[in-house]
């Protein structure tokens, strides 16, 4: 179809009344169309992500294209240039598409494509995407050019869906419908997302030209271009974050006398039971991670800086993560070795580490990202490594991989040198060596790593050396279990036998003999898992029992040596395993059960993220238990525990809840002992723009909310349940494949995870401590009666202190939080009233963390002088442009802006109080905000400040 400028400039006036209410979910079916980028156009429906259409190719052999494209607009036309090369012949290759709105809920695109010489081609394609939570159980509904028509499930998988497709039509899961008609008509396939044919040849200056006219199952709002995408309605009245580094002023929130400096000056921490003690009091630890080189040995100005900011924001410990991953950028090691450390480095470490110590902070030691990977230097340790890889390069290292320790005896040695190494270093700026200094709480063995991975076989794969070696061990430990191989095949069944042959053959190529020596022991989570025990390797289910225990057996033995080696050092401290999840169930807790066996628990996990543009902005608060907080279903009943890395992953804007719930539910109700969150580095100063890393801490909207958690958590504000919701679990019996619950476990994509169990569902982390008690006996875990803590839409803490209210939707649901210490909303609870005590919050915006917090160690909300008040919501770069809360237009720059908290709050306590507005520092500035009967409002529109000052008797 040709569409004149001034047709589609009609058109697009006839229903560009419907813009700004389509930015938003409120407005039911509407559907709002853009491209953001000259490759990829976002359809909404009702406020949310519905489609994705997109250009995508690659030339032959699969190679994939990389395109690069402009955008422009003429009148409601949006006209869009992609061009690649293709290597394999050196053709030019360009996209032009102009796309147009040709009816009330009709949008045309039209494409030609165009080559300056003749070239092959895998395939050039128009890949659609439909958003999942909208096409779960959907249709599609294909119709071929003669009419007949094939109805596929949603999502497609993989398959060919037609040659000569006239119409597409795709049903979402509530009914309503998307068709797509194609002129001329266009192969079409399915790879996970649905392929829409556009070219598979070109030849020079014959265009191939198609058109592509979708109708819509709402009224549409089309924009040609994202610069005419309106701003969201009130980010004009965000206010500029204007901290400053100079930490020697003190301002009013500062926390540097919470830290009882230098740290270890009492002893070491020490676990008894499931706590941490220091002094023999319970300890709370509240820090961040510092990775690589920039991270842990920066220069000494910046580590000047780092110790002083994070002083004042209450931050008591610090992860030092992948200090020894490399040389170079990657860590302090030389250039050969991985045992041995860069002078320079080490220098810089040192320091930084003395600062910290100095500032009452107390250290982890988390040497590399998985497996030790050696040098050069190294080989006469490892004689076998370079089967992992080529050491040709200056500075190269390799190590086989997550789950290449367990197998390897002499990586394990190089572990412990390593771990020697470092720990018998003596610290020029303390005096101390790394082993004996208290301030050194915890030594990680390894970091993400176990032989029960989905890695399990790789090392196997690589390694000639290990695969023969291993078949060894497993051979006789087989032996010794079924005595010769009749024992063997009647436990396995004759099926079993030469059954891995597709994945690893035996190391003498032979089939599988006890006398051979040669059978491996094969397998991972997806093998392990009960669903396939029960199902397609149920052939085989005693096979991988054993290959289970077996493995479970040589993880055992390698933390012990490790352990033991460290420990020659002199060092008292605490030792950590390992903090990944191997699967579920029977994968899952042998892997937890050697961690357990070590001393302190501790894991990883992540939520949101997203893409240069996408979001994914899901929340928490929406449901109770959710996310990183579901993570505590980990939690072992007789050990500390720890979560050393979490945050929300940019681009996700609700970064502010995360602290927020473990601060409260994680470290409060739960009891966890440590946090860490995410980071690679920072330069001692807060963040200038969002997105600078995936991964931030000091990004205004979580670093700028410590004041008031930092408080809530170090001063242990929550009381730890004293219900418990516990699942057990018998060693023995699991490993005869036998457990008395079942979990599941959600994965939306790597590093972010949800767990779940039927006895004790997740949601139950909102109201009891819940855990996992290894046993010695078997026992059938009761269901937990979470019913009796709920109340209507809110999930009432054992305590009494926390109340979760579930959302509705995908951004609705908060908690309140009513301590004698602290009062808090936080989430999405726009005008919503919540009683609290002495306080009262009614939040005036839709998203917002709102503390009420007593200053002092020791103050409590009911008799302080001085409470703060902190304020804080979302953070965006000046000129961020975000559609829908989930798709980045525009990136923005520095400085950051802060999203302005509205508020009333409410005191219910004798005496009169003045409410000083505060500087992003915290110091006194020379306004106050109005207080009546008791009663004031915030703004920070009007105040531009996430800070106050409560002072009595003024």
């Amino acid at each position: 179809m040709n569409l004149s400028l001034k047709q589609a400039g009609q058109i697009l006036l006839s229903v560009v009344v419907l813009a700004m209410s389509m930015l938003r979910a409120s407005e039911a079916d509407s559907t709002l169309v853009f491209p953001a980028d000259a490759q990829t156009t976002v359809f909404m429906l009702d406020g949310q992500e519905y489609l994705e259409l997109g250009f995508a190719g690659w030339g032959p052999g699969w190679a994939w294209q990389s395109f690069r494209g402009e955008m422009n607009a003429e009148g409601a036309v949006g006209l869009a240039v992609s061009n690649t090369t293709i290597a394999a012949s050196g053709a030019n290759v360009q996209i032009r598409t102009s796309t147009a709105q040709t009816g009330p809920r009709q949008l045309t695109m039209q494409t030609r494509i165009t080559s300056d010489r003749d070239t092959d081609l895998t395939m050039l394609i128009a890949g659609l995407n439909p958003e999942e939570r909208s096409f779960r159980q959907g249709q599609a509904v294909v119709t071929d050019v003669d009419g007949t028509s094939v109805e596929v499930p949603l999502p497609p998988g993989r398959r060919e869906l037609g040659q000569q497709v006239s119409q597409l039509l795709l049903r979402d899961s509530q009914g309503r419908e998307t068709v797509f008609t194609f002129e001329p008509a266009l192969a079409l396939t399915a790879d996970g997302d649905l392929r829409i044919e556009l070219a598979r040849q070109l030849q020079e200056q014959q265009p191939v030209q198609a058109s592509l006219t979708i109708d819509l199952p709402a009224p549409l709002t089309y924009y040609p271009h994202p610069d005419r995408v309106p701003e969201d309605s009130g980010f004009d009245q965000w206010y500029t974050f204007t901290p400053d580094d100079d930490y020697g002023t003190p301002g009013e929130f500062d926390m540097d006398d919470w830290l009882d400096a230098p740290a270890g000056k009492h002893g070491r921490i020490r676990a008894e039971g499931e706590r941490l003690l220091y002094q023999d009091r319970p300890i709370k630890l509240w820090g961040l991670n510092l990775c690589f080189r920039s991270g842990t040995a920066p220069s000494k100005d910046v580590a000047d800086r780092r110790a002083a900011l994070y002083r004042k924001f209450g931050i008591n410990a610090v992860r030092l993560h992948k200090w020894a991953d490399g040389p170079g950028w990657a860590g302090i090691q030389t250039e050969q070795s991985a045992l041995e450390f860069d002078p320079e480095g080490l220098d810089l470490f040192d320091y930084q580490n003395a600062q910290f110590r100095q500032a009452g902070m107390f250290l982890k030691l988390s040497q590399a990202f998985g497996t030790i990977r050696v040098g050069t230097a190294d080989l006469h340790l490892v004689p076998y490594a370079e089967e992992f890889g080529s050491l040709d390069k200056p500075g190269a290292r390799v190590g086989g991989g997550n789950s290449t320790l367990f197998y390897s005896r002499e990586l394990q040695d190089a572990t412990i040198r390593q771990l020697q190494n470092i720990l018998n270093h003596r610290n020029p700026y303390t005096g101390l060596t790394y082993a004996e200094d208290p301030a050194v709480a915890f030594v990680e063995i390894v970091n993400e790593s176990s032989i029960l991975f989905y890695t399990s076989m790789n090392p196997l794969k690589q390694s000639p050396t290990l695969r023969k070696r291993i078949a060894e061990r497993f051979s006789h430990w087989l032996q010794a279990k079924y005595g010769d191989q009749d024992g063997l095949v009647r436990a396995w069944g004759v099926s079993a036998m030469d059954s891995f042959t597709n994945e690893l053959a035996t190391p003498d190529g032979q089939a599988e003999d006890l006398a051979r020596a040669n059978i491996l022991p094969l397998g991972n989570p997806w093998f392990w898992d009960p669903d396939q025990l029960a199902g397609s390797q149920q052939f085989r289910r005693q096979r991988l029992l054993d290959t289970l225990e077996f493995l479970y057996g040589l993880q055992v033995e390698a933390y012990e040596r490790i352990v033991t080696g460290i420990r020659q050092t002199g060092y008292e401290g605490e030792i950590i395993g390992s903090n990944w999840h191997a699967g579920r169930m029977f994968s899952h807790y042998a892997n937890l059960h050697t961690d357990q066996r070590i001393g302190t628990i501790d894991r990883h996990n992540y939520f949101g993220g997203g893409g240069r543009s996408r979001i994914d902005n899901g929340s928490m608060t929406r449901v109770p238990g959710s996310g990183m907080l579901s993570t505590g279903m980990e939690q072992v009943a007789d050990r500390p525990f720890m979560l050393s890395e979490w945050i929300h992953v940019y681009p996700n804007e609700w970064g502010a809840e995360g602290p927020a719930i473990v601060g409260a539910y994680g470290m409060g109700l739960q009891g966890w002992d440590v946090s860490y969150m995410f980071q690679n580095r920072d330069d001692g100063r807060f963040s200038s723009q969002i997105g600078r890393e995936r991964w931030d801490v000091t990004a205004p909207q979580v670093l700028g909310l410590f004041p008031a958690i930092a408080r809530q958590v170090l001063r242990g504000d929550v009381d730890r349940s004293e219900v418990r919701a516990t699942r057990y679990v018998h060693m023995p019996s699991l490993l005869e494949g036998k457990l008395g619950f079942v979990d599941s476990v959600g994965s939306l994509q790597y590093d972010v995870r949800t767990f779940d169990s039927d006895q004790v569902p997740s949601r139950a982390l909102a109201v009891a401590r819940c855990d996992v008690q290894f046993t010695d006996r078997f026992q059938i875990t009761p269901p937990f009666d979470i019913d009796r803590y709920v109340e209507g839409d809110e999930y009432i803490a054992s305590t009494g202190q926390l109340r979760w209210r579930e959302g509705q939707g995908r951004h609705d649901g908060h908690f309140t939080m009513n301590t004698a210490g602290t009062k808090a909303v936080v989430g999405f609870a726009e005008d919503r009233r919540a009683e609290l005590g002495e306080v009262t919050i009614t939040p005036r915006c839709r998203f917002s963390a709102i503390y009420v917090t007593a200053r002092g160690q020791d103050d409590r909300i009911s008799d302080a002088r001085d409470l703060l008040v902190v304020a804080m919501a979302r953070a965006r770069n000046t000129g961020m442009k975000v559609v829908a809360d989930s798709r980045i237009l525009h990136p923005g720059d520095a400085p950051v802006v802060l999203e302005p908290v509205r508020a009333e709050i409410q005191l219910q306590r004798p005496g009169r109080f003045t409410v000083h507005v505060l500087d992003h520092n915290g110091r006194m500035t020379d306004r106050t905000v109005p207080v009546e009967g008791g009663r004031f409002q915030i703004d920070g529109a009007t105040d531009r400040t996430p800070y106050y000052l409560i002072r009595f008797g003024e």
